[in-house]
């Protein structure tokens, strides 16, 4: 007979949780102000409200040193031409809509990706991949890279006129990335939709998977009920992280966020995204009589975590 003690014995020593000590941080007295274009809620009615009638516009809504990330409508039939990027992986989250991804996976083999609404798409550095809206609706997606990500084209784009920049041939390294972060056995996860976690987890209240490991991208899903949140003491302010930001896009149901400086918890729907600046206390919350599950974006793979000492 197993000995659950003996097996969470063995676990504590095979995984020690890493020790927490009292230290004094330089917090500014000011909450950290939001630069555009970051903003604590962006609402995905609020973006198409602000382009209705159209099927094909762009908005930035991230763009902080590390992460650039766009919201795109695009019309039945839209392409984006084979590229890649050197050195910032890509990934994708389907708001509306359903779009059609081309992935290089690992260097010569190629997947064809049909994604839909709460479809998650990762593409590597180095690795080519192209897309195309699909069905007789425009769709909607979330499109996330490092901040000075350069696409390099598979063939001489035609179709693209600067007087700023030409179109060269170059030489540069592609497939597997041998300085990335050790994933071990592990590899990155092309695509998943909520639907799919939701039925690998269908026995559990909550649960949190990791998303994305990278030098400078790290994300988790994690789904829960209201009844899942954690009990919190009165003037509990979550946690912040002392040198980058934090962000989040809603995949399922509501959230709750409770952020410094802001007067009300803000309350986040499926497709919404949360911005949280360094230094930005947060306390993310599921929220609703329902289900909710949120994806996480930051930069570090092993990101700390700074809390009150009180």
């Amino acid at each position: 007979m197993i000995n659950p003690m003996r097996v969470l014995l063995l676990f504590v020593l095979a995984f020690p949780i890493p020790a927490q000590r009292i230290l004094w941080f330089p917090k500014p007295t000011m909450p950290t102000p939001y630069a555009a274009p970051m903003k604590p809620l962006t609402r995905l009615a609020d973006l198409k409200a602000r382009h209705w009638g159209k099927t094909d516009w762009s908005e930035l809504v991230i763009d902080d040193g590390n992460s650039k990330a766009y919201v795109i409508s695009a019309s039945p039939g839209s392409k984006v031409a084979r590229h890649l990027f050197p050195d910032s992986p890509a990934w994708w989250v389907i708001q509306e809509g359903r779009v059609k991804f081309e992935i290089e996976y690992p260097e010569g083999k190629w997947q064809t990706i049909e994604a839909r609404k709460g479809s998650y798409v990762f593409a590597a550095e180095r690795h080519l991949h192209s897309l195309e809206v699909i069905g007789d609706r425009p769709a909607i997606r979330f499109e996330v890279t490092l901040a000075q990500a350069t696409p390099v084209w598979e063939k001489k784009p035609e179709d693209i006129r600067s007087a700023e920049v030409e179109f060269i041939p170059v030489r540069l390294s592609t497939g597997a990335n041998p300085s990335d972060v050790p994933r071990g056995k592990d590899p990155h996860r092309i695509h998943v939709n909520i639907e799919d976690l939701e039925a690998a987890h269908k026995d559990q209240s909550a649960w949190s998977e990791p998303a994305m490991r990278k030098n400078r991208v790290r994300g988790n899903f994690i789904y829960g009920h209201e009844k899942d949140n954690p009990k919190r003491r009165p003037g509990d302010r979550g946690h912040f992280h002392a040198d980058f930001a934090e962000f989040w896009i809603v995949l399922r149901g509501q959230l709750r966020w409770i952020m410094e400086g802001q007067e009300k918890p803000l309350l986040a729907s499926e497709g919404d995204i949360v911005y949280a600046p360094p230094t930005t206390f947060h306390a993310p919350e599921f929220y609703g009589p329902g289900p909710a599950c949120r994806l996480t974006s930051s930069t570090y793979p092993a990101a700390n975590h700074i809390f009150d000492a009180k």
